[in-house]
């Protein structure tokens, strides 16, 4: 199983929302530690097209992440409204 970390600006945008969409936020991530590819049927992830990462869609949201895979760590870089985040 991977480990999540988290930049300190996902963890302020994480906590600003509502508590409802806190605990789906963490949820997803709790699937995402399990597999960090797009191959998840209960994921919604892509690959990056300009780089080397991954998005994470959870509802409006979005989540920018690389894997680590030989420490075993998925680094989410930033996370913001669908509209923001590109």
């Amino acid at each position: 199983m991977y480990t999540i970390k988290l930049h300190k600006k996902v963890i302020k945008f994480i906590n600003s929302r509502n508590p409802k969409d806190k605990q789906t936020i963490k949820e997803k991530l709790t699937l995402l530690q399990v597999n960090p590819y797009p191959k998840s049927d209960s994921l919604d992830i892509k690959k990056m097209k300009n780089s080397h990462g991954f998005r994470l869609r959870v509802g409006n949201y979005r989540f920018l992440y690389d894997v680590i895979d030989e420490e075993l760590i998925i680094y989410i870089e930033n996370g913001d409204n669908r509209g923001d985040i590109y």
